[in-house]
């Protein structure tokens, strides 16, 4: 019986320490922790307006809301050199709704910051290629990468 509430009152806990960095991490935190939102990227901001985004690693951080800092960990496609970003089921998330309104972000990678623009992508042929990417680079299902599912793109852009 001790050992029930043991493992309950840490598993309590455990929730509790998610639901508070997940509601205020971003006021806290440089960056994402996984999946757990963060605040401002910190570090230094590059003037390259064109970045290279050839070599990303499979997670990038992308910083939305300029004047209150909101920071997540996304995956990523490029093509023909250049960076587009899913969300899953974008409609619901607070973070795509937050981007079409303000579309100045800043995306992390390798270290560096970039100052860049998003857009939502409605390129009907350019959306089945960015899918196309993103079903090989993380070994997903065509399926699931479907408009209908709820997945929307975005293209990161120079401002």
């Amino acid at each position: 019986m001790r050992i029930l509430r043991w493992v309950g009152g840490s598993l309590g806990a455990l929730v509790a320490v998610v639901l508070l960095l997940d509601t205020f991490g971003g006021y806290f935190l440089d960056g994402p922790i996984g999946p757990i939102p963060g605040g401002r990227l910190q570090g230094a901001v590059t003037s390259e307006s064109n970045p290279d985004w050839s070599t990303l690693e499979k997670v990038i951080e992308l910083e939305v809301r300029p004047e209150k800092p909101w920071s997540l960990s996304v995956w990523n496609a490029v093509v023909d050199g250049e960076l587009y970003v899913p969300s899953a089921k974008g409609e619901k998330r607070r973070w795509t709704q937050v981007a079409l309104k303000d579309p100045r972000v800043r995306v992390r990678t390798g270290g560096r910051i970039y100052e860049q623009k998003i857009v939502r992508l409605t390129d009907p042929e350019l959306s089945e290629q960015v899918r196309g990417v993103l079903a090989e680079r993380y070994e997903l299902s065509r399926d699931s990468t479907a408009e209908d599912d709820g997945l929307w793109l975005f293209h990161i852009t120079s401002r």
